[in-house]
């Protein structure tokens, strides 16, 4: 996936985000690709999925500005896939990583002979809309209920003030696959335990996107040479619901499909008061464990994801890659023999 406007292969890239889902897929392509990498990686990561020939690290961290400098230090090419994706953490918490950090690392790029700047964004900056109509990358939100959404917007804005050197913007949607532990893992656990709750029956379209779809489109935003000033919505398009997904799961898994279910309103009014909760019970008790349902969820399952992909489409030649009966099978296979096998359900 290099064409429209091929660069060399010995550019160096910065990596943001490595250790995580998106950001290890994509050092993996670009190793595969013969591109060297650089990952930034916080002081005490997990780096033993980064150990291989072409990976630099350099310790830093996006929320200080100090230790992004030598990061950047000959760098032609960033991806920042960095990001805190949480519901219930503070909103300070959120904008420092989300707002300010992206901020933090233009400023550093700024200083470098950087050529381009690739930010991953996400469709939850539409507010989750719902409706039947495909949204298209011009759509406007109303407003927003969720501090993720709206601090990932705002680091668009970051993004769109940049002058010095190119900048794209890609909005995935759902991202799912191989090592999406805390989406698909937490699906599949659920599933397991007969937990799994749905919102309206399942209904809403979950508005997927396999990870070397998404993985592709990076690539192309990387090197396309129409691709500057350009924001494009990554997805696979499918009208593939969430009982349809979560079924598919179940089936894969040995296991019954979900069998509860709340209306949207109530589920949004239990995930409010969730969250809320937990936030409490986490500045009394230091709790780290996630909540059981947040708003953001049920906005997630409860409203249809349909996002149209036409502009990725056209301007980059980028498509879906790896289609939904494919996507299933590679994940169901890293659940049986990899994430459910080291992790048991209780």
């Amino acid at each position: 996936m290099r064409a429209g406007g091929a660069r060399g292969e010995r550019e160096l890239v910065l990596l943001t985000g490595a250790t995580g889902f998106i950001g290890g897929r994509l050092a993996t392509r670009l190793l595969t690709e013969g591109r060297p990498v650089r990952c930034l990686v916080r002081p005490g990561a997990d780096t033993s999925q980064l150990v291989s020939p072409g990976v630099e690290l350099a310790v830093g961290d996006v929320t200080r500005p100090d230790t992004l400098g030598g990061a950047m230090a000959g760098v032609s090419h960033v991806v920042h896939c960095a990001a805190m994706v949480s519901d219930w953490a503070t909103v300070e918490e959120i904008e420092a990583v989300n707002v300010v950090g992206t901020r933090n690392l233009l400023a550093a790029a700024a200083t470098a002979e950087l050529r381009r700047f690739v930010h991953i964004s996400t469709t939850d900056i539409y507010g989750h809309p719902g409706g039947n109509g495909t949204i298209e990358e011009s759509h406007r939100p109303s407003g927003f209920s969720n501090w993720y959404a709206e601090t990932k917007l705002q680091a668009e804005t970051e993004v769109r003030r940049v002058t010095a050197f190119e900048t794209v913007l890609l909005r995935p949607a759902t991202v799912y696959g191989p090592g999406s532990q805390e989406v698909v893992g937490e699906i599949a656990k659920a599933i397991q335990r007969r937990q799994m709750l749905l919102v309206d029956r399942g209904k809403p379209v979950a508005g997927l996107c396999f990870v070397e779809n998404l993985i592709d489109a990076a690539i192309l935003a990387l090197d396309h040479e129409a691709a500057p000033g350009e924001t494009f919505n990554v997805t696979d398009g499918l009208p593939v619901t969430w009982r349809q997904f979560t079924d598919d799961l179940a089936a894969g898994l040995g296991c019954p499909g979900p069998r509860f279910s709340l209306p949207y309103r109530p589920a949004l009014a239990l995930g409010m008061g969730l969250e809320s909760s937990y936030r409490l019970a986490r500045r009394a008790t230091g709790l780290t464990l996630p909540a059981l349902l947040t708003r953001q969820a049920v906005q997630v399952l409860g409203r249809d994801q349909r996002f149209s992909n036409d502009h990725a489409r056209a301007v980059l030649g980028w498509a879906p890659r790896v289609d939904y009966r494919e996507g299933i099978e590679r994940t169901l296979r890293w659940l049986r023999e990899d994430h459910l096998a080291a992790s048991p359900p209780r």
